[in-house]
């Protein structure tokens, strides 16, 4: 099974991907991750991917499509979440696997400023909040080690919005493309994640007829 999660940030593609990853035994490809990780170590190609993130723009498609391709061929049974992002990144992903269904997470840009521009985590041990939904007991001070809470620069309200206008801009196309091919199935993501969660799971077992 080969499947693919698109939406915005915020709509909780990470944590719905995970989920069902451990569900159906998939492999779980995320190239936002693999993107951090390279930022963590500080390589070439991770601080050249920091610039753009930072700046809330796509990661060049060269450098992610040669990421994913090379995880993939390994892998019969995965799901991708975060990517492809552009038709570009599609047209390059179908040369190298046949997609059995695409989910969209759906969210208003409301909701998804609200959700980013929230989120904190603490510079010491990680441990991680949210100003409305997850606040700590002290305002800017970590609950578990007392440590500074930080707001990373692509959680910022002005980036967020960038990088919703960058999804809206190069991404949406991406429905028309998989809507065209009869893969595309919405999800309303603006709910709970066990509600968000559900609508994804019964979407994947509606297909499994199809792929065994």
């Amino acid at each position: 099974m080969k499947l693919i999660l698109i939406g915005p940030p915020g709509s909780g593609k990470g944590t719905v991907s995970e989920r069902l990853a451990k569900d159906f035994r998939l492999k779980h490809i995320s190239p936002g991750e693999l993107l951090r990780e390279e930022m963590a170590k500080s390589t070439e190609i991770g601080n050249e991917v920091k610039r753009y993130m930072d700046r809330g723009e796509l990661v060049p498609c060269c450098i992610v499509s040669e990421m994913v391709n090379l995880i993939i061929l390994n892998h019969p049974d995965f799901l991708l979440d975060g990517y492809p992002r552009t038709l570009e990144q599609a047209g390059t992903l179908e040369k190298a696997a046949k997609i059995d269904l695409v989910l969209s997470l759906d969210l208003s840009e409301k909701i998804a400023v609200e959700r980013i521009s929230g989120r904190l985590t603490c510079e010491q041990c990680g441990s991680s909040y949210h100003l409305k939904y997850i606040p700590p007991k002290k305002r800017g001070i970590c609950d578990k080690c007392g440590g500074k809470l930080v707001q990373r620069a692509d959680q910022k309200p002005e980036v967020v919005k960038q990088r919703i206008r960058v999804y809206k801009e190069q991404s949406l196309p991406l429905a028309n493309h998989y809507k065209k091919k009869g893969l595309l199935k919405g999800i309303d993501a603006s709910g709970t994640p066990e509600e968000v969660y559900s609508l994804a799971k019964n979407e994947v077992e509606s297909i499994i007829p199809r792929t065994i």
